[in-house]
């Protein structure tokens, strides 16, 4: 009697990512606080929350009207099912990064077979980016699940036309333009349009020009932005033209964004990566020579295609942040997935060994890297200042463990690929449990966390609760949110500042005179004041009740 083959289900390889997902991200983001760039997408939904109102997102009790509500709508209901807590602000993002590894893998087995679509997911989930970003709250995941989807929808699309494919790649673009306006609608065209160039199948184009495709379009994102308009007249010229057409041409009022240098942008796409960037280049040479032919293999240059668009656009705009190449990541970790499943296909494989070869010896050179790390990201926020010192300790760890992980694969790899491959799998959890730790021990200067629940046990409800000087003032939704007390901001040097008009209600950027009166007058006054201002005369009056890593909490009582 032959032996039964049991064949693997088609999602089983899938539904193992995912949980793998759960595995490693649940315990990383279970106790971590809200930093101060990411805050905000906790307060505003709490906010909405609090005040049963869905409409219009408030900042601090100002209208906030920088961004579409898709972000915040999707916390507004994870707290009303789970209640408001740094935790569950957490879960969305969470699941949406899950989604994310989910249809990267979809398109991968489409495009280069179920192994290489495994390993791409794999590559995605375990690298130091994607792990990264996705312990914060951004906008910017929702964008790439929306390319994500749309790209899916592309490639089935192309497999088996259909009206469907195009409902819901208009679906997904939707999401994209509900989360960040135009880049989310922009990229999947964009991609869509040099893809079918570069096939030379103008049909493709049909995907987005299907009449019930934009119907639900429309349907799912005017009638915010018309109410919006409605409710607050000169919306539309705010939301479209500051923050989305002069953002790119860096003319946006107020310039309090400080971009990040080009040559930065494209060094953090390898380290997001990590460590399977150092396998990029040559994946990505290999990957161009295996896609020329036949015409199967040429639909593997959608990702090529897909990289390219989101890595030129922002290379031409004149505002960009070190996080802004997260939706090319998953293009280029099925790349890179495509090319990890060569080594078990060869007898030697001379690139895998030279990328496992570069990480040891950058893990011999990570102390000497680390304070020019440090120099570039506090370039851009200032509370990583005074990064190096508090991170020395597991520096050195993580320099002894990547070099000899790394080198250890060479000598393992050398004969046999996949032991290679597996020490390298071995190396990525190392930098995931690594970059987990040294964010552990930044958290006090990333987040207000800790001052915050200070002055919420030892605040009363008319005490005033100020924050000195910063750039932007979305940059004060940590310490409101732990406090539990709205926030006033003293502002310098014209920042922070609106970009629209605010009423007197609303606004909560005081002078450094109105900090005075506030602090000299009868009113108990808790001001929290990073090391690297300099303190006014006049706080003397007063004394330090809390002291933490870059940062004092004042109080006006002597």
């Amino acid at each position: 009697m032959a032996p039964v083959k049991h064949r693997v289900p088609a999602w089983f390889p899938g539904a193992c990512l995912i949980l793998l997902g759960l595995v490693l991200y649940l315990p990383a983001i279970w106790d971590w606080p809200l930093s101060r760039s990411e805050a905000m997408y906790a307060l505003i939904p709490k906010e909405m929350h609090d005040s049963g109102h869905w409409l219009t997102p408030t900042l601090n009790g100002a209208r906030y009207l920088d961004k579409p509500p898709l972000f915040y709508w999707i916390n507004l209901v994870a707290y009303s099912i789970l209640g408001v807590s740094d935790r569950v602000a957490r879960v969305p993002t969470l699941m949406i990064g899950l989604g994310e590894v989910w249809f990267t893998y979809l398109i991968g087995r489409r495009l280069l077979g179920t192994r290489s679509a495994w390993l791409g997911g794999l590559t995605l989930l375990t690298s130091v980016g994607f792990f990264t970003l996705h312990l914060q709250l951004l906008t910017d995941h929702l964008v790439t699940l929306g390319l994500v989807v749309a790209m899916w929808a592309l490639v089935c699309a192309e497999d088996q036309p259909s009206w469907r494919w195009s409902v819901l790649f208009q679906v997904a673009l939707a999401v994209g333009f509900l989360s960040k306006g135009f880049i989310g609608l922009a990229f999947p065209l964009l991609i869509l349009a040099g893809y079918a160039w570069f096939r030379r199948q103008p049909r493709l184009l049909t995907l987005a020009l299907n009449p019930w495709g934009w119907l639900v379009f429309l349907l799912l994102t005017v009638p915010w932005f018309w109410a919006m308009e409605q409710a607050h007249p000169g919306f539309l010229q705010h939301h479209i033209v500051n923050e989305q057409i002069l953002r790119f041409f860096g003319q946006r009022q107020p310039p309090d964004i400080i971009p990040f240098p080009l040559p930065g942008f494209w060094l953090f796409l390898f380290i997001w990566l990590l460590p399977w960037g150092l396998l990029l280049p040559e994946a990505l040479y290999r990957f161009w020579q295996a896609t020329a032919s036949p015409d199967q293999a040429r639909r593997g240059r959608l990702l090529l295609v897909w990289a390219l668009i989101i890595m030129g656009f922002f290379s031409l705009s004149s505002t960009r942040i070190e996080y802004y190449s997260l939706p090319a990541l998953p293009a280029l970790a099925l790349v890179l997935g495509w090319r990890m499943s060569l080594a078990f296909e060869s007898s030697r494989d001379r690139g895998l060994l030279a990328a496992l070869f570069s990480l040891g010896l950058l893990g011999l050179a990570l102390m000497v890297l680390l304070p020019y790390l440090e120099q570039i990201c506090a370039a851009n926020r200032r509370e990583f200042f005074g990064m190096f010192p508090l991170i020395q300790p597991v520096a050195r760890q993580a320099s002894f463990w990547i070099a000899s992980l790394a080198l250890g694969g060479v000598v393992a790899g050398w004969r046999r690929p996949v032991w290679g491959l597996a020490c390298y799998l071995l190396l990525a959890l190392a930098f995931l449990f690594f970059t987990w730790k040294t964010l552990t021990i930044l958290s006090p200067l990333l987040s207000d966390k800790l001052p915050g629940e200070y002055i919420r046990q030892k605040a009363g409800p008319n005490d005033l609760v100020v924050m000195e000087a910063i750039e932007e003032f979305e940059y004060g939704a940590s310490l409101a949110f732990y406090s539990g007390h709205p926030i006033l901001m003293v502002q310098r040097r014209g920042l922070p500042q609106f970009p629209y008009p605010v009423s007197s209600a609303e606004n909560y950027l005081i002078t450094p005179e109105g900090l005075r009166q506030r602090w000299e007058s009868p009113n108990r006054v808790y001001l929290l004041i990073d090391d690297v201002i300099p303190p006014e005369p006049f706080l003397q009056k007063g004394r330090v009740v809390l002291e933490l890593p870059g940062k004092r909490v004042w109080w006006n009582r002597p």
